[in-house]
């Protein structure tokens, strides 16, 4: 049973999932061929009939490592929401070719990110301090490039590189905030690590 929807909407999600996956399908393997009067319509039904399950959960298509097609449903960090996306996902039936998951997961960090705005932040001789509060981590991350001008730029973009790194529940769960600042000014208030131990440090201390 659903933690916040009785279990007919979900049900009723994978039959009309199962109607429609052919075309699902296709959006899912061709989604950066294909313009978004293409894309639109499709991705519009799914949502509609998604939100029929809880207004909390979101759907995302896509193709995982070996080509086949992918759905996520996330909740876009919404942690209440995380076990019905879970208990959606768990009473899925097998639909052949298909990946399906509740949450995004984790991603192998990138080299360099993209920045709100334009441009690209190199991650490569990035830092972070890591501190506990209430059960709770705190993050700041020092960065080499760095313009007082774009912080808040900066931010957002290492925000959303650190929930790629940790995956939408531990990072919804886990992380009270996320601030970028200039790796000298950072190194002068605390001793900090190479950005790759981030998820270690996390898991270590967070478990």
């Amino acid at each position: 049973m659903f933690a916040l929807k009785a279990e007919p909407e979900a049900s009723g999600f994978w039959a009309w999932f199962n109607d429609n996956q052919a075309r699902l399908a296709k959006v899912a393997a061709n989604i950066d061929d294909m313009t978004m009067d293409e894309i639109e319509p499709v991705l519009d039904e799914l949502a509609l009939i998604l939100h029929e399950v809880d207004d909390r959960l979101f759907a995302e298509l896509g193709a995982d490592a070996h080509g086949k097609p992918r759905l996520v449903v996330t909740t876009d960090g919404e942690v209440d929401a995380m076990l019905t996306a879970r208990d959606l996902v768990a009473i899925a039936p097998a639909f052949d070719g298909w990946t399906l998951s509740a949450l995004r997961e984790r991603e192998d960090m990138a080299g360099s990110i993209g920045l709100p705005g334009g441009g690209e932040l190199d991650m490569s001789e990035a830092v972070f301090v890591l501190e506990i509060h209430d059960g709770i981590a705190e993050i700041a991350v020092g960065l080499d490039q760095w313009d007082e001008d774009r912080a808040d730029d900066y931010t957002a973009a290492v925000e959303e590189f650190i929930c790629k790194a940790l995956g939408e529940a531990d990072y919804a769960a886990g992380v009270a905030g996320v601030m970028a600042l200039s790796v000298h000014d950072l190194a002068d208030e605390a001793d900090p690590w190479p950005i790759k131990a981030l998820t270690a440090e996390f898991d270590r201390l967070l478990g």
